[in-house]
């Protein structure tokens, strides 16, 4: 990990410091946590001393694959705090849980946080600058923060149109924009702010996969693509979808109508086609369609059927029609898959 140089000035110190929490973070623990991950800090105020406190309670950091970083911090800051960092080229995915901190990236001055409730922040920097980050004595900060190098992401890039917005990002400088985590991710802070005892492999691999998730959600507000698609829906609505589905294969040669599956599966239609949608991205038409198109192609290349005869089986009255379709599925004709 490359190295930070930050200088905390704390502008005011009291004598009537709070009694220290077990888990509150003194200056000489800050400065040893910083070089351990990585970084320089040097605390230039003359009147605070390594068992000064300056977090309370404390934060933690974590390196995964490939340089993915996640800083978490569920802390209570001890003195008004103001934090000079020389900063990486990297993107990065924050979600504030509770409290406010004015950052300034270049002299660009970014509010982070609502005191509104939770809220989640993007902003790239494309090459190493100044930043700067304010809080308030007393003030309660929980966040989560996963930030990425460059290269790190473009792993992933291949070109589509989401893609391309992502690309258009990662080469700007300062940019900014907020979006609304969803439950699923702010669940997932709370996970990793508050991790179960387990082995430190464990724990590391936990935080890994749900910072990845966290990460993937932040991205999809850059690419424009809203929460509503990027979610499967629920266990239940899957549950009710495999169920619809199971009995489509079952029935596949048999003509039913909507009302008649949604009678035998026991929804209602309007209920049951969103909860197929949902899961499998088509509708109950599109997917009897393609299961028979594909069941067809299989008698084509195992029975070396006639084509007239796979229309058939496929419920085309019209083996032109059976063909065009055919072809828009697979690329080929289907005289070319014949046994």
């Amino acid at each position: 990990m490359s190295h930070r140089n930050v200088k905390s000035n704390l502008s005011r110190c009291r004598d009537d410091q709070p009694p220290v929490h077990e888990d509150a973070v003194a200056d000489g623990m800050h400065t040893q946590v910083a070089r351990d991950i990585g970084r320089e800090h040097e605390t230039v105020t003359s009147h605070i001393g390594e068992t000064s406190v300056v977090i309370h309670p404390g934060f933690n950091n974590s390196r995964c694959h490939g340089g993915l970083r996640v800083h978490a911090a569920d802390k209570m800051e001890t003195h008004d705090l103001n934090m000079e960092t020389k900063v990486q080229a990297a993107l990065t995915i924050a979600v504030f849980l509770e409290g406010v901190v004015t950052m300034e990236l270049d002299g660009k001055r970014i509010a982070l946080g609502n005191s509104d409730g939770p809220s989640g922040h993007v902003w790239v920097v494309s090459a190493q600058c100044s930043s700067r980050s304010v809080s308030q004595e007393g003030a309660r900060v929980r966040m989560v923060l996963v930030s990425a190098p460059r290269r790190w992401i473009e792993q992933y890039l291949n070109g589509s149109p989401g893609d391309n917005q992502i690309a258009r990002w990662l080469c700007s400088h300062g940019e900014e924009t907020r979006w609304t985590p969803s439950k699923r991710v702010l669940a997932l802070c709370e996970q990793i702010l508050n991790p179960p005892r387990a082995p430190l492999a464990i724990q590391r691999m936990r935080i890994e996969s749900k910072a990845l998730e966290i990460f993937s959600e932040g991205l999809a507000t850059i690419a424009g693509v809203s929460e509503a698609e990027l979610s499967t829906g629920s266990v239940r609505a899957i549950g009710r979808a495999q169920t619809i589905r199971r009995y489509l294969v079952d029935h596949i040669d048999e003509d039913l109508s909507l009302k008649d599956i949604a009678r035998e599966v026991g929804f209602s239609v309007e209920s049951m086609q969103r909860a197929f949608k949902t899961a499998y991205n088509s509708t109950i038409g599109e997917f009897v369609r393609e299961y028979r198109l594909h069941q067809a192609r299989q008698a084509l290349i195992s029975e070396g059927i006639s084509v007239s005869e796979a229309a058939y089986r496929a419920r085309y009255a019209n083996p032109a029609n059976f063909s065009t379709a055919f072809k828009r599925l697979f690329g080929v004709a289907p005289s070319m898959v014949r046994a």
